[in-house]
């Protein structure tokens, strides 16, 4: 369980869209999961999408009983993860991202659907804007592997933008004068937010890897038969870390 001073962690990602949890996996916990990694050859990609979904031995690792705790305090009725992404900026692909919303998930196939716009069919996935709402019943956590720094590539947001809705980047860059979080995370923690939070990051510039696996969940169910292209069950991981135990 947590303690009061992680409700009030809850209580800043609602009121700023952002939160950062210390300590959610121990030292052994991050070391395997990076072991694991490397055994794959994919340590020093800058990005793997469906990264759980097709890793299902780093998911068993992934999920441990605090992460899984963690996702029930959040949110009590969330059963499931919908996306998951591993990101690094090696020097072979250490460039800016420029200041963005997370505006998208993933689906099998395409169905007209009100609210739904911006299809794109994609050879491995459908990718749709979904609406507002469903947007904002999402929430995303992103688990570092490495000790992230303002030098190492940190996320820098734009506190309490979630509740502006879907915003034109272009325009908002503009007349941009907001004061601009970065978010350091010592290895081991977790960084919550919310998908329609501002945010941005430029590039490493210590030469050290900034490995970040970004999970999204949410409780909402899609509507006219839509199906998610990564829905992954909680309760088995749940049963798996009790068994283990």
């Amino acid at each position: 369980m947590f303690d009061s001073h992680f409700c009030k962690t809850l209580k800043e990602l609602s009121h700023s869209g952002i939160a950062i949890v210390e300590n959610v996996y121990t030292e052994k916990e991050v070391e395997e999961i990076i072991q694991l990694i490397d055994s794959k050859g994919i340590g020093e990609q800058f990005g793997v999408r469906a990264f759980l979904s097709v890793y299902p031995d780093i998911a068993q690792k992934v999920f441990t009983q605090k992460l899984i705790a963690l996702v029930k305090t959040i949110s009590p009725t969330c059963n499931k993860s919908i996306k998951s992404i591993y990101f690094n900026k090696p020097q072979n692909a250490n460039w800016v991202v420029n200041w963005h919303q997370d505006l998208t998930i993933n689906l099998t196939d395409k169905k007209e659907t009100p609210n739904f716009k911006n299809w794109r069919v994609l050879a491995d996935r459908t990718v749709v804007q979904p609406s507002t709402e469903m947007l904002e019943n999402i929430f995303t956590i992103r688990i570092h592997l490495d000790d992230c720094t303002a030098q190492n590539g940190a996320l820098r947001v734009i506190e309490k933008s979630h509740n502006r809705g879907v915003v034109d980047t272009r325009q908002w860059q503009k007349k941009k004068n907001e004061q601009e979080r970065i978010c350091e995370v010592k290895k081991g923690g977790v960084l919550l937010m919310k998908p329609l939070t501002l945010h941005s990051s430029k590039r490493t510039e210590n030469e050290q890897n900034r490995r970040v696996i970004h999970i999204e969940f949410t409780d909402s169910k899609l509507p006219d038969g839509l199906q998610w292209k990564e829905k992954m069950e909680l309760i088995k991981h749940t049963q798996s870390q009790l068994n283990q135990n």
